[in-house]
């Protein structure tokens, strides 16, 4: 793995894209992130700057050959070999129908291993207004371009999400609005449902939409099922807070016949503080 160090705290952001700019562990702006490198070098592309300025965890640059390296294994490790089993099994789903895409889906949403109640779970703070959430996986950072209609609203964004195939997929966004705009509660529920509703992968939503009190915060707990690629169902946890202008969504989805998971998501649920 490749990461940019920060030079205020020495944590070691783990670098995934280009829009890695503010640190991990004490939220301040990396001095070495992309965007400034870059103005200072216009004609030198993303991988340029992985080789003059990541480090791997020891503290060592990068060689190019490095990069490269990690940059195939990425493509054609564990994944590589599970999607050429997902097009094996492709073939089978063609000429078997749903069961084919069951099975397919099936392997991409593997059941959550039993042992991860019982090991000890990572805590995060993420984000200015920060949000302290314990996983049975890791974190990553998640920062990804806004849609335009959504940038111009928002001050600061962050957001968080584990990564491979961990049994449960959990991804944390936390949004400052501009004073000038409106932060309800209701409407953030809405939105959260509707957008689930539009998705093309997502179809007979069934859910229930609850108020609750989290760490003092006004919040909305959402949970329900649907299917997945009409394959596959899975059930999810839609946590939603807000504060002033600062809002916080928790996104949790696992198989729906995945009871670990379920009692995962339960007491990942509970872990969550508002700072």
């Amino acid at each position: 793995m490749i990461y940019l160090k920060c030079k205020s705290c020495g944590h070691y952001n783990e670098l995934r894209s280009e829009f890695l700019t503010f640190c991990g562990q004490c939220e301040k702006k990396l001095e070495n992130n992309y965007s400034e490198w870059k103005n200072k070098r216009p004609e030198s592309n993303f991988e340029d700057f992985q080789q003059e300025v990541a480090v791997e965890t020891n503290g060592v640059k990068t060689s190019r050959l490095t990069i490269l390296k990690q940059r195939y294994l990425k493509q054609v490790g564990r994944r590589g070999v599970l999607l050429t089993l997902i097009l094996v099994i492709g073939v089978a789903a063609v000429a078997g129908g749903y069961f084919g895409k069951r099975v397919v889906y099936g392997m991409i949403f593997p059941k959550l291993n039993k042992a991860s109640l019982y090991k000890s779970w990572e805590t995060a703070v993420i984000g200015r207004q920060a949000l302290e959430i314990s996983t049975p996986m890791h974190l990553g950072v998640n920062d990804k371009p806004l849609i335009p209609e959504i940038a111009q609203l928002v001050e600061y964004a962050k957001s968080y999400r584990n990564r491979g195939d961990d049994g449960m997929q959990i991804e944390v966004n936390m949004y400052s609005y501009r004073p000038n705009i409106s932060n309800d509660l209701e409407v953030a529920g809405v939105a959260a449902a509707d957008e689930m509703k539009k998705s093309g992968e997502i179809s007979d939503l069934k859910y229930t939409s609850n108020p609750v009190m989290q760490s003092g915060v006004d919040a909305l707990l959402q949970q329900g099922t649907f299917a997945f690629k009409n394959a596959i169902r899975l059930s999810f946890c839609n946590l939603l807070l807000v504060s002033g202008q600062h809002r916080w969504e928790i996104t949790i989805r696992y198989r729906e016949d995945d009871t670990t998971a379920s009692l995962a998501a339960q007491r990942i649920i509970k872990s969550i503080r508002i700072k």
